[in-house]
């Protein structure tokens, strides 16, 4: 019989995010390897609980916030005997770790839930929100059996922060379907479907509008560029969405800048398919570094040059040739590498082809689920990694 696993989040799933496409992967992944997943998350309980959770963030209190989804949460999984019929759980945020309770459960750390949160501002760093969070974060890491971080800043981080052997952790970078996310077999096409001639040379920011992702730069860079058949696609939603408008205005760039809002997972692929470029300008902002970015592996793995940031899990994915990397926080490099991008079509094909080529040797989901099922085998055993 193959054994159930449990995978816990108190977010929404799904969502639009990297942590929801982890997870869709791991739901379609390891029945393959004879193990039968459940995914238990804040999508499952009724309107009503959804927003008595809800109601904290209106004072900025998150621990609050989390601390009720936890109670339905709880209350859920103690009404279906989940910690009868599942010995593992798959903890997917450091705040649903109580969840597990006396339970073995292997830990993926995505990003600090306190750093995250002060980026965004929903909390204050160093208020009492954030060292709550951040001690949430460290009594997970703790008492997992075994420990997964997206990337090795986010590992050396955690090793730090909770003091736990670095012999718990193991750096499992993102993986991408390199099936679904292929190269377009014909541009034009997928140009002329988006209502795009075929002289435009799309521009593609696929990024949540909060301030670590650094979007403003690419506004400003595409101000400098000053060349009319550049359209700037910003596909994704967030609290900056107001002030990235007024900066569009400012910039008189309304001509060539569409945002497009939050796109569907399943929907992406075509957007990428008709983009001649893809551009991650992410900044460290608030202790938040980008990590291994999804939105990265899904432009290479549709052939896509891409100009990046020089931070973080960005590094370790795409240097040293597969795409023009670039300091963060500033526009003007950005606005240079995204002439030499466009001037030399050679040397935007040859980071394009390197990056798709290096997906399917390095970033593949098969690599990834069979690390993942390795961990859960060895927690299932009774050890630790």
């Amino acid at each position: 019989m193959a054994p159930k696993i449990l995978i816990l989040t108190i977010g929404k799933y799904p969502h639009l995010g990297g942590k929801s496409v982890h997870i869709d992967y791991l739901e379609k992944l390891l029945p393959q390897y004879n193990i039968s997943p459940k995914v238990v998350s804040l999508s499952n309980l009724n309107l009503l609980e959804r927003n008595i959770c809800h109601l904290p963030r209106l004072f900025s209190n998150l621990p609050l916030d989390f601390s009720l989804r936890r109670f339905f949460l709880a209350r859920k999984l103690h009404q279906s005997d989940y910690k009868k019929d599942y010995p593992l759980y798959l903890i997917q945020d450091t705040p649903a770790y109580p969840l597990a309770k006396d339970k073995p459960y292997i830990l993926t750390i995505h990003g600090s839930a306190a750093d995250e949160y002060a980026s965004k501002k929903d909390i204050k760093k160093n208020s009492s929100s954030y060292r709550k969070l951040l001690h949430e974060e460290v009594l997970a890491a703790q008492k997992a059996s075994a420990v997964i971080t997206v990337d090795t800043n986010l590992k050396n981080q955690i090793i730090a922060r909770s003091h736990i052997d670095s012999s718990k952790v193991t750096v499992l970078k993102n993986a991408v379907d390199s099936e679904l996310f292929s190269p377009p077999v014909d541009k034009s096409s997928c140009k002329r479907q988006l209502g795009f001639s075929l002289d435009d040379y799309l521009t593609l920011v696929l990024r949540r509008l909060v301030p670590k992702n650094g979007v403003k730069y690419a506004i400003m860079a595409l101000a400098l560029l000053q060349k009319k058949q550049v359209k700037l696609l910003i596909a994704g939603d967030g609290p900056e969405k107001t002030s990235l408008e007024r900066l569009v205005s400012f910039y008189n760039l309304k001509e060539q800048v569409v945002f497009w809002g939050a796109i569907p997972h399943e929907k992406t692929p075509k957007l990428l398919q008709a983009a001649d470029l893809a551009l991650i300008p992410s900044v460290p902002h608030a202790n938040v570094i980008e990590a291994t970015s999804i939105s990265a592996l899904e432009a290479m793995a549709c052939s896509l040059p891409i100009i990046a940031s020089s931070i973080g899990g960005l590094v370790e994915l795409l240097a040293p040739d597969a795409a023009y990397l670039i300091p963060s926080n500033d526009s003007q490099a950005l606005a240079r590498a995204w002439q030499q991008m466009i001037d030399n079509p050679d040397l935007a094909s040859t980071f394009a082809r390197n990056a798709r080529q290096r997906v399917l040797q390095e970033y593949s989901l098969t690599k990834w689920a069979k690390t993942y099922t390795e961990l859960i085998a060895t927690c299932l055993g009774g050890g630790s990694h």
